[in-house]
């Protein structure tokens, strides 16, 4: 497994390669944060955690759009797909290894079928050298997918928020994406306030997973 920082050379050229930047990345979880930020004790618990990933993605969309890439959702996976269609972006919120180079990070939830296939695409892909299939007849379906994995922290001043982009490579049994092939781990954000959300809010919107439980 790579693991590479984008405080060094090296993370910031991985992510040069990749067409994307570590200020708009921060830029869209800054805006994500101000975004949930407008919940209160007297929302449902897991509405701050749901509209952190939903605006995540929506930002992510809207800042890369104009530079190329496009939106696509197939079998409702959120995802972001490079200008040359050879790779895709999705969010999840993390474990608490989330964000920690010395750690191994999961998914903080489960995830349906559809998300496990892109992770299985993944690992073929790894063993056929990145061979991406982009005629496959599924929407961004045959290409690598990464994931923005974040995790919410309650300091004393605040929260702190702690990500990476990261690309899996297996899902373990109960259908966590646990493995990873690669790993850019960024510098932590710190939001001061008054945090009103509870540690373990951070819901997740990934609406694949009921979804693909109904089938």
């Amino acid at each position: 497994m790579a693991v590479v920082h984008v405080e060094e050379s090296r993370g910031r050229d991985r992510l040069t390669e990749l067409g994307l930047s570590v200020e708009t990345i921060e830029d869209v979880l800054r805006r994500a944060e101000a975004e949930r930020n407008f919940c209160t004790p007297l929302d449902p618990v897991s509405l701050p955690g749901n509209i952190f990933w939903g605006r995540t993605i929506r930002f992510l969309r809207e800042a890369h759009i104009p530079q190329g890439w496009r939106s696509a959702s197939p079998n409702n996976v959120s995802l972001l797909l490079s200008p040359a269609d050879d790779f895709a972006i999705t969010a999840s919120s993390g474990s608490k290894g989330a964000g920690y180079a010395a750690l191994i990070p999961s998914t903080r939830y489960a995830k349906g079928s559809a998300v496990i296939r892109r992770v299985e695409t993944n690992r073929q892909l790894m063993l056929s050298d990145y061979e991406a299939d982009t005629d496959q007849h599924d929407v961004g379906g045959g290409i690598p997918t990464w994931f923005l994995l974040y995790q919410h922290v309650n300091t004393p001043t605040g929260t702190r928020l702690y990500y990476e982009l990261s690309l899996p490579n297996n899902a373990g049994s109960r259908g966590k994406i646990d493995s990873w092939h690669e790993r850019i781990i960024f510098p932590y954000l710190d939001f001061e306030g008054f945090n009103p959300f509870p540690q373990d809010d951070d819901g997740e919107g990934d609406i694949d997973i009921p979804i693909e439980r109904l089938g």
